[in-house]
């Protein structure tokens, strides 16, 4: 018997913007600008910035966009 595709979805954790800028190593109003200009995406909790959220799997790729030289 053949079971219908079941697309899996995988959640990333949810960062607070503090979060990423401590992981960063730079202040809050640095990432909030990131954000800002749509350079790092984010997940809308509220209607404040407090509520902004920043997937661990968008961080890496942020990150990963802006590495150069060997690793």
């Amino acid at each position: 018997m053949l079971v219908p595709f079941q697309e899996v979805v995988v959640v990333s954790r949810l960062l607070k913007v503090v979060e990423v800028a401590e992981l960063l190593g730079v202040g809050d109003d640095w990432v909030y600008e990131r954000i800002n200009r749509g350079e790092l995406p984010v997940v809308e909790l509220g209607d404040t910035r407090k509520n902004q959220r920043v997937r661990e799997a968008d961080l890496e790729a942020f990150v990963e966009a802006r590495t150069y030289g060997a690793r």
